[in-house]
């Protein structure tokens, strides 16, 4: 009977270990790839960037798990500059969908230092004979660690760069969840997808470093030469975002990323003084359902998308359709279908030249429009600026 349960749950453990390595780690990549090759929003990019990393630690963690690691010595310390660069791409996706009006700062740079000066030390190793790279991987074999061996490859041992490898990743999760909870605090938001979102990404981020500290403390006996559930739970908070997306599938799209990441700035969302977690769910569950309809058919195209038509599409009453943009969005249902058509010819600028030579009476007939003075009617009210000003801005950024 013990037999069996043991080979039940190595089984079991090796489904999950291919999923894991496989499924996840070509979802991840895929999502990154589509994430950062679509012009969007600097948020859109670092979570395109974490996807991506994401991915690389997951193909790097199976060439070094069960045996293979002798196999292939060419992989030892692949990911070792890694997490000096998690972190910070983990902070700024945080920062631009809480504050998406900044750009990058001087600042920013500086973050990305530790990844670059442990890149440079390490390049002799990548770069030099495979022989070293067998010898490394002979000590980690004979200690059976990756921390706690004799190591000169790195200018710190193994012990003191696992703590400073740490140390980098708490600090990064410290401050985006304070980041967080200051945007809360100041803003005052009861409930919001995207907000709910980031509290619980940093949330996680620190309860997967509690089990970080453990795995270099080796109060938890992780087996770090072979792959294990324990592994999944230092990662946490990547899960989490693969979730999110696979709930959303929405956010891949430029337009509605951004929709949803601008409703949690003040001058675009402010919350009515009678506003009940209830209420906000309800809307929020018409707005999902609309965006979704708006992304997959692009009603907003056609010069007739009027508000009963829309109702009709996604299943609700005009006066709830009427009522979700105004309490979501705080525009009334034609300026939120003219901030689609907007939006929409902001990304065909970025993404095709030939639009950038369009006269602005086709470019509002390809949008839904319909007429020159439509467009300029509807970028004066939303943005208090001409069309011609307001593009040349946009294409600037």
């Amino acid at each position: 009977m013990l037999y069996f349960d043991l080979k039940q749950n190595t089984t079991l453990l090796t489904i999950v270990e291919l999923f894991y390595d496989f499924v996840i780690s070509t979802l991840v990549g895929l999502f990154g790839l589509h994430l950062i090759t679509k012009k969007g929003m600097l948020a859109s990019k670092f979570l395109g960037l974490f996807f991506l990393v994401f991915c690389f630690r997951i193909f790097i963690a199976y060439f070094v798990t069960d045996g293979r690691l002798v196999q292939h010595p060419g992989f030892i310390h692949a990911y070792s500059p890694f997490h000096f660069l998690a972190p910070v791409i983990s902070f700024l996706f945080v920062y631009f969908m809480l504050y998406p009006q900044r750009k990058m700062a001087w600042w920013h740079g500086l973050l990305f230092l530790p990844f670059v000066l442990h890149l440079l030390e390490l390049l002799p190793f990548f770069l030099g004979p495979v022989e070293n790279k067998v010898k490394e991987v002979g000590l980690i074999m004979k200690y059976h660690s990756l921390i706690n061996y004799p190591s000169d490859v790195s200018y710190f041992s193994p012990q003191t760069l696992a703590t400073l490898k740490v140390s980098n990743t708490l600090l990064g999760a410290v401050v985006s969840f304070i980041l967080v909870l200051i945007f809360i605090r100041k803003n005052s938001y009861k409930s919001s997808f995207v907000l709910n979102w980031l509290l619980a990404y940093t949330s996680l981020s620190l309860l997967s470093i509690v089990f970080i500290i453990a795995y270099v403390m080796g109060i938890i006996g992780f087996n770090n030469l072979q792959f294990s559930y324990a592994d999944l739970l230092m990662h946490l908070a990547a899960f989490l975002n693969v979730g999110v997306v696979l709930y959303r599938p929405a956010l891949l799209d430029t337009v509605t990323f951004q929709s949803l990441v601008n409703r949690l700035q003040p001058e675009q969302r402010r919350p009515e003084p009678d506003e009940d977690a209830e209420k906000l769910k309800k809307y929020e569950g018409f707005a999902q359902r609309l965006e979704e309809y708006f992304v997959a058919q692009k009603p907003f195209l056609q010069s007739d998308a009027s508000l009963d038509n829309t109702a009709k599409s996604i299943g609700i009453s005009a006066r709830e359709l009427s009522r979700t943009t105004q309490y979501i969005y705080e525009l009334n249902y034609p300026d939120f279908v003219n901030s689609w058509r907007i939006n929409y010819i902001v990304e065909q600028r970025k993404q095709h030249e030939s639009w950038r030579k369009m006269s602005q009476d086709l470019m509002a007939e390809q949008a839904g429009f319909g007429s020159r003075q439509g467009l300029h009617n509807a970028i004066n009210k939303l943005h208090h600026i001409t069309p011609a000003a307001f593009f040349a801005q946009k294409d600037a950024e």
